[in-house]
């Protein structure tokens, strides 16, 4: 093979272009960006989103920046329900109007299954009633013969008929 026609990755492996981001030489450059940036920016970052200034730094987050559960910065008694807010009667008679509903709604609920229930069992009887009729009802071929018998023919003939020999 005449050397004009070897692709120039095949004469040697390390002749090939290489381009690894993580060599010294760019990280070297990337970290001198970053100070650079950080040394102008920094302490506004810092006021202002601490959790991108110390991802910049590749800092953990101090404990002071991390956000704890709202639940908790709560007192305890501080959200007092609706329902404790109102006289015994008027809990009472909120608590005797939500029953009633969950009745009604449990009745609608158990009413529509029955519909539904009773719907399939329709379904199913029609179609096992279609099942039953199938044998009896259905496309026929008239060139072929069915289920019934020739009255002309010799079977029909020796069974229903006269027998055509009087022996006795």
């Amino acid at each position: 093979m005449p050397d004009w026609q070897i692709s120039a990755f095949d004469k040697d492996h390390n002749s090939c272009v290489k381009t690894k981001p993580n060599n010294k030489h760019y990280n070297k450059q990337t970290k001198e960006v970053v100070d650079d940036f950080i040394s102008v920016n920094g302490e506004m970052i810092k006021n202002g989103d601490p959790e991108t200034y110390y991802s910049l730094m590749d800092k953990k987050l101090p404990k002071k920046y991390q956000k704890k559960d709202s639940v908790l910065r709560q007192p305890v008694n501080a959200y007092i329900p609706p329902q404790s807010k109102l006289t015994y009667e008027e809990l009472e008679a909120s608590l005797e109007k939500e029953a009633e509903e969950r009745r009604i709604k449990e009745k609608k609920l158990e009413e529509e299954k029955k519909a539904k229930k009773k719907e399939e069992l329709k379904i199913e009887r029609n179609r096992a009633a279609t099942l039953r009729e199938r044998k009896y009802i259905y496309w026929t071929d008239a060139h072929t013969q069915g289920r019934w018998r020739s009255i002309h023919s010799e079977e029909y003939q020796s069974r229903y008929k006269k027998k055509k020999y009087g022996y006795y």
